[in-house]
C-alpha cells in the first residue's frame, strides 16, 4: 500500500472513531484538492489546538469505546502527518456536536517545515468562527497542493483498498459506517463502497469461531454453493480466542466468476487478511504477502494443499480481548510472538486443513485446465532460472552455465509434455463424441431394469402374502393389488421406451415447477416398495419452491438416487431405515440432500462412484450416479458426495436465474 493511500487510511480511521456514520473522500485532481468529510461528533478550538496539532498526542490512551460503543482503532494522534502527507495546505472546517458555532482554519504546512527552530504554538494559524460555515456536525479537510499525482489506476486502487480495509464480521447493517469514494474525472459519482461478498462467488468455504462465551471450544462449520454441509465443535487447544475466521476457496469456475464480478484476479486480491476490531491489519494478506507460507506449503503437495492463487480468507480478532496480538514497533503488522505463532498454526492446521479436505475429496478427474496452470508455472520458474544465472555469472561462470542448460531442458521437456497432453485430450473427445449414443442406450436399459426389479419385488411380495393367507377373498385381493402394480409398472416400462425412443430427437425443455409437488409425485412411484421394505421416506423443504428444469431429467435424477438407497438399506436391520430429500435456496443456488441410513459407501470406492459401468455388485450396472451426475451438471448442476457418519449423503446443487 503507497503511503498516500496509508494516509487516507488513518483519516478514515479517525472518522470512524468519532462515531460518523459515513466518510466521503473526494479527489479531484484537475482541481488541485483532496476532501474527506465525515458527519462525526467533530471537534471545537480547544480540541484542534491541544489534541490535533499536537503530534504524537496518544489522546484516546486509556479508552476503549466510542459514546456509541464503537472499539477505538486510532491510538497515536497521527491524523496531523496523514494531512501533511497528502498536500501542502490544508482547510479544516468542523462544527462540534451540541455546539452552534463552526469552526474553520487554514494550514500551510510549508511554514511550518520551513520554521523547524521553531515551537508550533508559536507559529500563527488563521482561522475564524462562524455559525454558518458548517451546518451539521462533523469535521472536513480540504487539503490542496497535493503532493501526488492522481491517476484512474491509482484511483481504483484506492477503491479497492478502501473496500477490502472494513472488517467482513463487522455488523454494518444495524452499526453503520459507509466510505463513500467521488472522483468524477475517472467515474466516481459518489459511490458507496460495499466489501466483498465472496460467498456469492466461492462454492466452498470453511467458518471457524471461537466465541467470548466458550473460548475453551472451537466451533466449525463447512459450507458448499451456500448451504452448510458439516457442522462440528471441539475443545480449544490454543493460546488465544476470541477469534473468527473465514476462508474461502477458489476452483476454475469461482475465479472466472470473481473475475467477471469484480474484474480482477483472486491471486490480486491477496490471501487471508487479518482484521481488528473493524480495520485491516496491513500488510496481511496483501498480494505479496503470503504470512502464512501458503505457498512452501502447496509445493509439499499441489494436490493436497491450497495456495494463495485459491484462497481468499478473513481473520477477525479484538484489541479488548486480544491483548496478546502487540502492534509492532514501525505500525506494519503485529509484533511476531507465541500467540501470532498459535494464529498461524491455528489457520494452517484447523482451517485450511478442513477446507482441503473438502476442495479435494473430487468425483471427477482432474480439472482440464489444471496442466495448462502447471506449465505456466514452470515457465515461470525457468525465467527466474535465468535471472538467477546471470546473478551468479559474475562470481562462477560455469555454474551460472550448468543453471541455463538446466532450465532449457526443463523447458524443453515442459513444452513436449505439453503436446503429449493436448493430444490425449484430442483422442479423449473422439471418444467420448463416440460413447455419448452408446451411454444413452446404457442408461434408457438402466432405467427399464430398475423398473423389472420393482416387478420382480412385487412378485415376491406377493408370494409371500399368500403362504400367510387362508381364505379365498383375501387372497384374490392381493392378487388384484398386485396385479394392477405389475400392470401399471409394464405400462410404465413402454411409455419410458417410447419416451426413450424420441430423447435423441427432442431438446431438454425446462419449466418452471414446484419442486416440493414433483418431488411427492415422483416418489409415489415408489410408494408400495417404500413401505413393503420398511423404508421411512422424508420430504423437508418449502412447499413455495419454484424451479427451472427438464421435468424428466429431475424424474430419471431422484429416480436413480432412490432406487441405490434402497440398494443399500436391504442390508440394514440394526437400526430404523430411513431415506431423506431436503433442499433450500441460497443467494444464488438451490441446494438438494439427499441421505440414506444405509451401508455408505467404502473409502476406496468413492473415487470411482461416477465412473460409468463402475459396480461393486454382481447385479448392479454402475451407470445409476453417472447418469444423474450428467443430467445435473446438463441442468447447469453439479452433485458433491457429503461426509457423514452413517449411510450416504449427496448435495445436489443447481444455479438459479440460468
Amino acid at each position: 500500500m503507497t503511503n498516500k493511500i496509508s494516509a487516507i487510511f488513518e483519516l478514515v480511521k479517525n472518522s470512524f472513531d468519532a462515531d460518523a456514520d459515513e466518510v466521503k473522500v473526494i479527489i479531484d485532481p484537475d482541481a488541485d484538492l483532496l476532501i474527506i468529510s465525515d458527519d462525526g461528533t467533530g471537534m471545537d478550538l480547544n480540541d484542534i489546538k491541544e489534541k490535533w496539532m499536537v503530534i504524537g498526542t496518544d489522546n484516546k490512551k486509556g479508552e476503549n469505546l466510542t459514546p456509541k460503543g464503537r472499539p477505538i482503532n486510532g491510538e497515536k494522534g497521527i491524523g496531523r502527518f496523514s494531512v501533511d502527507r497528502l498536500g501542502k495546505k490544508l482547510n479544516l472546517l468542523t462544527l462540534k456536536e451540541k455546539s452552534n458555532k463552526s469552526v474553520s482554519l487554514d494550514f500551510d504546512w510549508e511554514i511550518f517545515e520551513e520554521q523547524e527552530n521553531t515551537l508550533i504554538d508559536e507559529i500563527e494559524i488563521d482561522y475564524s468562527i462562524n455559525k454558518v460555515l458548517r451546518k451539521k456536525k462533523g469535521v472536513t479537510l480540504n487539503i490542496s497542493g497535493l503532493r501526488d499525482v492522481w491517476t484512474d489506476k491509482e484511483v481504483i486502487t484506492l477503491e479497492k483498498r478502501l473496500k477490502g480495509m472494513l472488517s467482513p464480521f463487522s455488523d454494518l447493517e444495524n452499526h453503520p459506517f459507509k466510505i463513500i469514494l467521488d472522483c468524477k474525472k475517472f467515474g466516481y459519482n459518489n459511490k458507496v463502497l460495499e466489501p466483498y461478498k465472496l460467498n456469492e462467488i466461492s462454492s466452498l468455504w470453511v467458518e471457524m469461531n471461537i466465541n467470548r462465551e466458550k473460548e475453551n471450544e472451537i466451533i466449525s462449520e463447512v459450507y458448499r454453493n451456500g448451504a452448510l454441509i458439516e457442522e462440528n465443535i471441539y475443545p480449544n487447544k490454543y493460546n488465544f480466542g476470541p477469534v473468527k475466521v473465514i476462508i474461502y476457496s477458489f476452483d476454475k469456475g469461482d475465479k472466472q466468476s470473481f473475475y467477471h464480478r469484480f474484474k480482477e484476479n483472486v491471486k490480486d486480491y491477496g490471501n487471508v487478511r487479518i482484521y481488528r476490531d473493524f480495520f485491516q491489519i496491513y500488510p496481511y494478506g496483501e498480494a505479496q504477502n503470503d504470512w502464512l507460507d501458503l505457498e512452501v506449503r502447496k509445493s509439499q503437495g499441489h494436490f493436497r494443499f491450497l495456495g494463495v492463487r485459491d484462497i481468499i480468507g478473513y481473520i477477525q480478532i479484538y484489541r479488548e480481548y486480544n491483548p496478546l496480538f502487540i502492534d509492532a514497533t514501525n505500525r506494519q503488522g503485529l509484533e511476531e510472538n507465541q500467540s501470532l505463532d498459535d494464529l498461524r498454526n491455528f489457520v494452517k492446521d484447523e482451517v485450511m486443513a478442513k477446507l482441503e479436505e473438502y476442495f479435494f475429496l473430487k468425483k471427477h478427474k482432474l480439472d482440464d485446465g489444471q496442466h495448462i496452470e502447471h506449465r505456466v508455472k514452470i515457465t515461470e520458474a525457468t525465467k527466474q532460472l535465468t535471472t538467477v544465472a546471470r546473478d551468479i555469472h559474475k562470481f562462477s561462470p560455469e555454474i551460472a552455465r550448468q543453471v541455463v542448460d538446466l532450465s532449457k531442458i526443463i523447458r524443453s521437456n515442459n513444452q513436449e509434455q505439453d503436446k503429449i497432453i493436448r493430444s490425449q485430450k484430442q483422442l479423449v473427445e473422439v471418444y467420448k463424441r463416440l460413447s455419448s449414443k452408446e451411454t444413452l442406450l446404457q442408461g434408457i436399459i438402466h432405467q427399464v431394469l430398475i423398473r423389472l426389479q420393482n416387478i420382480e419385488t412385487a412378485v415376491w411380495n406377493q408370494k409371500i402374502d399368500l403362504e400367510d393367507l387362508e381364505g379365498i377373498d383375501e387372497i384374490l385381493k392381493v392378487i388384484e393389488d398386485n396385479e394392477k402394480f405389475i400392470l401399471g409398472t409394464a405400462e410404465e416400462i413402454k411409455a419410458y421406451l417410447l419416451d426413450a425412443r424420441n430423447y435423441l430427437l427432442k431438446k431438454k425443455e425446462k419449466i418452471n415447477i414446484n419442486l416440493y409437488e414433483q418431488m411427492n409425485r415422483i416418489m409415489g412411484g415408489f410408494e408400495t416398495t417404500l413401505i413393503n421394505e420398511k423404508i421411512k421416506f422424508i420430504i423437508d423443504g418449502s412447499k413455495q419452491v419454484m424451479f427451472k428444469i427438464d421435468l424428466n431429467d429431475l424424474k430419471v435424477i431422484i429416480e436413480n438416487m432412490v432406487s441405490n438407497s434402497i440398494k443399500s438399506l436391504r442390508k440394514v436391520d440394526e437400526r430404523e431405515r430411513e431415506i431423506k430429500i431436503s433442499y433450500e435456496v441460497s443467494v444464488t443456488k438451490l441446494n438438494i440432500f439427499f441421505k440414506d441410513n444405509g451401508v455408505g459407501i467404502d473409502e476406496e470406492v468413492i473415487p470411482h462412484i461416477f465412473n460409468p459401468f463402475y459396480t461393486t455388485t454382481e447385479s448392479g450396472f454402475g451407470m445409476g450416479l453417472p447418469i444423474v451426475d450428467e443430467l445435473v451438471k446438463g441442468n447447469n448442476g453439479e452433485i458433491n458426495l457429503m461426509k457423514t457418519d452413517i449411510g450416504a449423503a449427496f448435495q445436489l446443487s443447481f444455479n438459479l436465474g440460468d
